[in-house]
C-alpha cells in the first residue's frame, strides 16, 4: 500500500477541510481496496467495509503525527476496520452454529441479553431448544453438516471451503442454502412434535 501523499493536502484534511478530505478519500480510495482484497470477504461486505474504513480516515486523519508513514498508518486503519468486522461475523457465526441465534434456522428468539434475566424454567426451555439445534445439525447429510460445519464454526469463506472440498463456489452456496432449509424444516417439524404432545398408544 506504499505511497505518498501531499503535505499540505494532508495538513488541511486533518484540519477538516473538506476539500481536502475529499482529495485525500479519492487518492487512498484504490490503496484500501487493494488492501481489503486480502481478506476472505463477501463482495457485499467488502463494500461495505471500504465505506466504513473511509470513514474511519476522515474521522482520525487528525491522530496522524508522522510517527510512521502515511501509508502504515492507512494499513493499519483499514486492518483493523477489517479485524473488527471479521470478529463480528465469527462470533455471530459460532453463536449460530451452537444454537445460540435461531432467527435464521428455525424463526424461534433467541436474545442473549434477555437469557442473563431468565427465570429457571425458561433457561432450562432455552437450554433444550439448543439441544435440538444441535440434534439438527446431526441429522443433515455428510456434505452438508461439512459445509455448515466449515463456514460457521472454521470461519472460511465460500471460496476456500470450495478450494477444500475440491469443488465450486456455487456447489458449496447451493449446499449452504440446502442445509439451512433443512434444518428449518427439522426444527419446524421438531415444535410441531412438541406442540401437539405425546399420542396415545
Amino acid at each position: 500500500m506504499a505511497f505518498s501523499i501531499d503535505s499540505s493536502t494532508l495538513h488541511d484534511a486533518s484540519c477538516g477541510d473538506a476539500a481536502a478530505l475529499d482529495a485525500l478519500v479519492r487518492r487512498v480510495r484504490p490503496a484500501v481496496e487493494r488492501q481489503l482484497l486480502r481478506y476472505p470477504l463477501s463482495d457485499e461486505d467488502r463494500g461495505d467495509l471500504l465505506q466504513a474504513t473511509l470513514v474511519q480516515i476522515i474521522r482520525r486523519v487528525g491522530s496522524f503525527r508522522g510517527d510512521s508513514s502515511f501509508s502504515t498508518w492507512l494499513f493499519r486503519v483499514t486492518a483493523n476496520e477489517a479485524l473488527m468486522l471479521m470478529r463480528s461475523q465469527r462470533r455471530h457465526r459460532a453463536r449460530l452454529i451452537e444454537g445460540m441465534e435461531l432467527e435464521d434456522l428455525g424463526g424461534l428468539a433467541a436474545d442473549d441479553d434477555a437469557r442473563t434475566s431468565e427465570p429457571a424454567d425458561e433457561l432450562l426451555a432455552t437450554q433444550e431448544r439448543d439441544a435440538r439445534v444441535r440434534a439438527a445439525l446431526d441429522e443433515l447429510p455428510a456434505e452438508y453438516r461439512d459445509v455448515v460445519s466449515l463456514h460457521y464454526r472454521d470461519d472460511l469463506g465460500l471460496q476456500e471451503i470450495a478450494d477444500r472440498l475440491e469443488t465450486t463456489e456455487s456447489a458449496v452456496r447451493s449446499r449452504l442454502h440446502r442445509a439451512r432449509s433443512r434444518l428449518r424444516d427439522i426444527l419446524s417439524q421438531d415444535e410441531a412434535l412438541a406442540l401437539s404432545g405425546p399420542v396415545a398408544a
